[in-house]
């Protein structure tokens, strides 16, 4: 499990999380770089898919494609966690705060073309997919699509897309897990035909990163984190995917978590309401 802690001494802001979400460590060569996981969308449903995937110690690389339509709400309400509810700016600036603290790789960009990558001889099928942007281009073993609106990207490959009822936008069907018909791409959120609201799409991207984990380590139990001995007082082994860490971590990352979060919400702090409607 990634639990990765190396900006101890900064905070996330709404000028951090609109600068600062592009993040690589690509260079300039023949070869694309390789990731575990390409999730493109980067709404509730793909930001909670790439914490999910990254922190299951999957490499996984996150194009935020097009604008998310959550920005279409005014004030977020009925997120559980937020009584008072959130901006949707700032909702989202949280949500790319996480999938950088997990050590995603995350990029402001739309993907224009997702399609095979050609087999390298050394293996007896493909080697996954090849994701191009105007900017780059990557390869991944998986893909998790998490976009809403804009299809045109995935016809290269060789996937069910069809009109959502009653109009004329494209979803792609699933099975109950979120895979798809084309083998090794994943869907999740509004793009499946979810619905309209931001916890639901939140809870479908994990679920389905959990799918896609799973068909890779198929022992993998939960991202779960607990109490040193918890295990142990049962008997048991600390399962796969699970962390245990003592009291003393428990309290640092308390206040730690208290630190940021009051931080984020200093009065001054962020000019997300500015920019609402963009």
């Amino acid at each position: 499990m990634t639990t990765t802690d190396t900006d101890t001494d900064s905070t996330p802001t709404a000028t951090d999380a609109s600068t600062a979400t592009e993040t690589s460590d690509e260079t300039a060569t023949d070869t694309p770089p390789a990731y575990d996981v390409a999730v493109v969308g980067g709404g509730p449903a793909g930001c909670s898919a790439a914490v999910f995937t990254a922190r299951a110690d999957l490499e996984t690389i996150l194009f935020e494609h097009d604008r998310a339509s959550l920005l279409k709400s005014a004030h977020l309400e009925n997120y559980l966690g937020f009584p008072f509810g959130i901006q949707p700016t700032q909702f989202l600036e949280l949500a790319r705060e996480h999938v950088r603290e997990v050590g995603c790789t995350a990029h402001r960009e739309g993907v224009e073309t997702v399609r095979r990558a050609p087999s390298s001889g050394e293996t007896d099928g493909d080697d996954g997919f090849v994701l191009e942007t105007d900017a780059r281009s990557v390869r991944a073993e998986r893909v998790i699509v998490a976009s809403w609106a804009r299809t045109a990207f995935l016809e290269a490959l060789d996937l069910t897309r069809e009109p959502e009822e009653p109009g004329p936008v494209m979803v792609v069907p699933t099975d109950e897990d979120g895979r798809t018909d084309c083998d090794g791409v994943y869907a999740a959120g509004r793009i499946t035909s979810q619905n309209h609201q931001a916890i639901v799409n939140a809870g479908n991207g994990a679920d389905v990163a959990l799918t896609l984990i799973r068909d890779v380590r198929p022992d993998y139990y939960n991202d779960w984190v607990v109490t040193e001995g918890y295990y142990e007082s049962y008997d048991r082994s600390v399962p796969d995917g699970v962390e245990e860490i003592s009291i003393a971590e428990r309290k640092r990352r308390k206040a730690r978590a208290e630190t940021k979060m009051a931080a984020f919400f200093e009065p001054g702090e962020n000019g997300s309401l500015e920019r609402d409607g963009e």
